[in-house]
């Protein structure tokens, strides 16, 4: 679904035009109550970061795409950037002498005015931003001025792509009950991270590092524990990965749950791959027995080819089962368009209820539903959803505290 689209003229006019139509869009897209309240204030946010980069004539067009599961805030424009001011902010934000000053708009500001590569993403930003407060003094006050912004606290992503002098900003709300509390607060704590990629000693020394990341939150016993089976089961994932992968693993607490998080990069072995895709496309692929086996073979699939995550399947009883089609709600609209960087998202909750629609009839979903039901992944989690974009790969799972 997609609201009209809207060209701006004067952008200190532009909220009354832009809360009209987000309203117009909830409406269809049946994006209710408080939902529908932060996805307005997010479409605001928005505009007042593009009103803070462009000039009075710079043509803006805004519009929104999605349904109730998944929308997007859709900003395009074209800008010329005044030399003198590119090379004022430049010279400045790179001295590293006003870093703690800096803010989160400041760093997407310096993205588009001198971009080092086509594409910038919050949740890259964020998880190497982590990386580095550790160790630099600039990179705390960034992270505070990050949990302060209202716009990188709402949304779920935002994608900033630049090519010569035209800008393409998406921002993404995911509107699954599992993020509710995820994709609207920031953390209480946050453990260290973990550096995982596919080789052997990587994986050794990530399985090392669980008990001490797990102590910082201060869980109680059964808590601790299944967020340790949690990462564990994560790290092992990586295990026969058919790709180079690398990876930033990490817990986040809050109130009342702890969200495993995980934001790599895949550089997929394309020919490996291909082969097991002509076996998994027969509905006899395997290598995908197991919850997190799936999940695997959904991020390898999904960095090469969206549509052939889609075709993924497993042989269950003689019937096949399409497990990663079952659990895709991304919003295809978006997905095809070739200006946008948007990607697959997979949710096992959904994957759960499409099994549980489809298991009387079906002896094939009745397997899969046992195998499921068996996962020590799927028995702790309230939900696990993997986003993939491209090379760009998520992973979130939802755990609901236990006890008090």
């Amino acid at each position: 679904m997609q609201s009209e689209r809207i060209e701006l003229d004067d952008l200190a006019d532009s909220f009354d035009i832009i809360e009209k139509v987000a309203e117009q869009f909830e409406e269809k897209a049946n994006i209710t109550g408080k939902d529908a309240l932060r996805f307005t204030l997010l479409a605001e946010e928005s505009i007042r970061l593009v009103s803070s980069i462009m000039t009075e004539k710079d043509p803006i067009e805004v519009w929104f795409e999605g349904n109730r599961r998944i929308a997007h805030i859709c900003i395009t424009t074209e800008t010329l950037i005044d030399e003198n001011k590119r090379e004022e902010f430049v010279s400045l934000s790179s001295s590293g002498e006003n870093g703690a000053d800096r803010t989160f708009m400041d760093d997407v500001k310096e993205f588009i005015f001198r971009p080092k590569k086509p594409r910038w993403s919050l949740s890259q930003y964020e998880a190497d931003l982590m990386r580095r407060r550790a160790k630099d003094k600039y990179s705390e006050a960034a992270w505070e001025n990050l949990e302060r912004s209202v716009l990188a606290n709402l949304a779920d992503d935002i994608a900033v792509g630049v090519k010569n002098d035209n800008l393409l900003i998406i921002v993404t709300k995911d509107f699954s009950k599992s993020l509710k509390t995820v994709g609207s607060t920031r953390p209480r704590e946050l453990s260290s991270q973990i550096y995982v990629s596919s080789d052997e000693e990587s994986l050794e020394q990530a399985y090392k590092k669980v008990d001490n990341c797990v102590a910082e939150l201060s869980l109680k016993n059964k808590d601790s524990l299944r967020i340790k089976l949690l990462l564990e089961e994560t790290i092992g994932m990586f295990e026969g990965m058919t790709n180079v992968f690398t990876a930033l693993l990490w817990v986040e607490k809050y109130k009342d749950e702890c969200a495993v998080k995980l934001v790599g990069n895949a550089n997929i072995d394309a020919d490996a791959k291909i082969d097991l895709l002509s076996v998994a496309s027969s509905g006899t692929n395997q290598l995908a027995h197991g919850f997190m086996g799936k999940v695997k073979d959904i991020i390898e699939t999904g960095v090469l080819n969206y549509e052939a995550v889609m075709k993924l399947q497993q042989e269950y009883n003689g019937t096949p089962v399409n497990y990663a089609g079952l659990g895709v709600y991304s919003d295809m609209g978006i997905a095809a368009n070739p200006n946008a960087f948007s990607g697959m998202m997979w949710s096992m909750e959904d994957y759960r209820a499409s099994l549980a629609d489809g298991k009387a009839e079906n002896s094939g979903m009745m397997e899969a539903w046992d195998e499921l039901e068996k996962s020590i992944v799927a028995n702790i989690a309230d939900d696990v959803i993997v986003g993939v974009n491209k090379n760009k790969v998520q992973i979130t799972m939802i755990y609901k505290m236990k006890e008090e």
